[in-house]
């Protein structure tokens, strides 16, 4: 079969479905969605803002005896006929109640159902609400009052389902509740303190108007966390310096902290945010910061830092820039501490020796004799040797020369 031929077989097939494929209940509500039975195969819910007025209509394309049966909660079934229309290819229900309803189609042909629900909603949110709370979470409630609106899943297990008003969470600043759509849930606690609103019912708007509440709260959690810089190193952002090693920590910790406590390792403690601390003699050392706000008596610790004081420091840098911006990353050269003996032999890609110095406080201009070296990649052998016994580095690596 070819393709063009099973597709106009397919449009053929789709064009003579039953008109009962596609009719259904329609009703003058204001809003309307589907009911979500677990099984599918949904119905239509209609809401009013007055029950007074509310109709439901069913059409049929040939003459049809229409019969309107209401649910009836007891029997979990719908077996109270309300109203019967023969001979038609309309039929409106002008009185309703708020329940469930079933139209049977009969066109001589055969029966066919259809079913529907009614409600009318009433929002009144009462407040948002901090059922639970420690240093680590928080759970935050919206409290309704709202109509309980019930239908029932009679195509399974007839069991209840109440229709969900819907909520929506903004929070500032902006955290894990903001967007959410429920109307309970724990949440990390937030360092700072923080405004939270939610909107139910939003979706019945605007015929209806949706409740609002917010919730002022006050932060009792905190985090650590410490920035710092290590001064007079080879580089500022290291971890790793020549013994004696200077750090400047900072305290970088979120929340109301109030109380701080250092811990560098078997070096020594301190107590203030920001402390200077110098490490004496050469090993590592884990730092740790402890942060407390002493009024909710939250606490909070980071995990250990490491931090290397060494007697021998050789730093390499991977380009520089001898013919651009004079006095910018001009030469080549290494950031060093505590060195007692240096060498350093930069090749070409063909390993040809293009400079060699042993004055680490040196490096290479970018020109062989007289003339500038050719902008690449350049290869090096550093050695050095520190004033303690048994201090020694070999690196070797790649140097970019950039022309700019």
């Amino acid at each position: 079969m070819s393709h063009l031929f099973k597709k106009l077989t397919l449009l053929l097939v789709v064009g003579c479905l039953p008109w009962y494929m596609h009719a259904q209940i329609t009703s003058n509500a204001f809003f309307s969605e589907q009911t979500v039975y677990p099984n599918g195969n949904n119905d239509p819910v209609f809401y009013y803002a007055d029950i007074n007025g509310a109709q439901l209509s069913m059409t049929s394309v040939t003459s049809s005896t229409f019969t309107w049966y209401a649910y009836n909660g007891a029997s979990g079934t719908f077996d109270n006929v309300v109203q019967t229309d023969a001979g038609t290819t309309m039929s409106t229900l002008l009185t309703i109640a708020e329940n469930g309803y079933r139209v049977e189609v009969n066109s001589g042909a055969g029966a066919v159902d259809y079913y529907c629900w009614n409600f009318v909603p009433v929002i009144q949110l009462d407040s948002i609400g901090v059922p639970s709370e420690t240093c680590n979470n928080v759970r935050l409630t919206a409290y309704s009052k709202s109509k309980t609106l019930v239908y029932y899943n009679h195509k399974d297990d007839g069991s209840a389902i109440n229709v969900d008003y819907g909520y929506l969470w903004t929070s500032v600043p902006t955290g894990p509740m903001d967007q959410e759509q429920v109307d309970s849930k724990l949440i990390a606690a937030p360092t700072d303190d923080t405004e939270y609103s939610v909107e139910h019912g939003a979706k019945f708007a605007p015929s209806l108007t949706p409740g609002v509440a917010s919730y002022e709260y006050e932060s009792i959690a905190v985090e650590a966390s410490f920035e710092y810089e290590t001064e007079g190193t080879a580089d500022n952002e290291a971890k790793e310096g020549s013994a004696p090693l200077v750090v400047r920590f900072s305290d970088s910790s979120l929340g109301k902290v109030s109380d701080w406590e250092w811990t560098f390792g078997e070096a020594g403690k301190d107590f203030v945010p920001d402390p200077i601390f110098t490490f004496q003699k050469a090993g590592e050392y884990p730092v740790v910061l402890i942060v407390k706000n002493l009024d909710s008596e939250c606490e909070s610790e980071t995990a250990p830092e490491i931090f290397t004081a060494n007697e021998l420091v050789v730093k390499v840098p991977n380009a520089f820039t001898p013919f651009s911006s004079p006095g910018q990353n001009d030469e080549f050269k290494v950031l060093y501490r505590s060195v007692n003996k240096f060498s350093m032999v930069i090749y070409n890609r063909w390993g040809r020796k293009v400079y060699s110095g042993s004055n680490p406080a040196q490096g290479w201009d970018g020109r062989i004799g007289s003339q500038k070296a050719e902008p690449g990649v350049y290869f090096y052998t550093i050695e050095a040797q520190g004033f303690n016994e048994g201090e020694n580095l070999k690196l070797e690596g790649a140097v970019h020369l950039v022309v700019n």
